[in-house]
């Protein structure tokens, strides 16, 4: 065998190993359009890196036939790779989304440090139905100006509605129960170009996003229970487009 065999078998093994961790990180931990926009492929190339590139390169190079300790340089080769593939997948992992949660007119995407950084329980989100991420959205009082006001308070004393855990609710079984816990939504819609405005679907129940990583609109279809699109800030209503609107009217 020589060293460019060598390098395709450790290639091949690897593609395999990556393409399970692969399937993890996109059905399990980043399930739909978070993975593209929260994160996922963020930390993958940490795992590409090393599993694709480094680790089979670095076989490529030691490789010889015959090679004294040629079986310990690639016992520590694999080794390497190993640790580091699991801390990639340990970074990974500790970055995905724990829960999905509705605060006002926005998705936020939480992972489990952020309840931590505010002292909160994460273990609450087993109480919810569904994998993980849990999607929940955070009760609010009926009268439009009770809410504004828990909504303000929130921010003031810094306990945020995305994280008053004590409000989670799961999100209704039924379209027109997800629609009304959408009361901030036209509101969000007013903020957007008329440009988004005509891209969104009609089953889309538009919000703002935030999460770590990115900060945006998401399209929640209340039929199949998923954000389905997210369109990025490029799209916020200008000042001047807002007064063409007003003039129009």
């Amino acid at each position: 065998m020589n060293r460019w065999q060598a390098f395709g078998i450790h290639l091949g093994v690897s593609v395999s190993i990556f393409l399970v961790l692969l399937g993890i990180i996109v059905a399990v931990w980043f399930p739909g359009i978070l993975f593209s926009i929260d994160g996922g492929w963020n930390g993958l190339r940490i795992i590409i890196a090393v599993d694709l590139v480094l680790g089979p390169l670095l076989t490529l190079i030691v490789f010889k036939a015959g090679k004294p300790g040629l079986k310990f340089d690639l016992t520590c080769i694999a080794l390497f790779q190993a640790v580091c593939m699991a801390g990639g997948m340990w970074v990974v992992h500790s970055e995905r989304p724990v829960a999905l949660v509705l605060a006002f007119d926005t998705i936020y995407s939480l992972t489990a440090d952020e309840f931590a950084d505010y002292e909160k329980d994460v273990s609450v989100l087993q109480t919810f139905p569904g994998s993980s991420p849990k999607l929940v959205y955070t009760e609010l009082p009926e009268n439009q100006v009770s809410a504004e006001i828990a909504n303000i308070r929130g921010q003031f004393i810094g306990d945020p509605l995305f994280i008053q855990t004590d409000r989670y609710r799961p999100f209704p079984a039924t379209e027109a129960e997800v629609a009304a816990i959408y009361r901030w939504e036209e509101a969000v819609r007013r903020q957007v170009s008329d440009e988004l405005l005509e891209q969104i679907p009609e089953s889309c129940l538009l919000s703002k996003f935030v999460s770590a990583v990115t900060t945006g609109f998401v399209c929640f279809d209340a039929g199949s229970r998923e954000l389905v699109e997210f369109y990025s800030l490029d799209y916020t209503r200008t000042s001047t487009q807002s007064n063409v609107s007003t003039a129009s009217l």
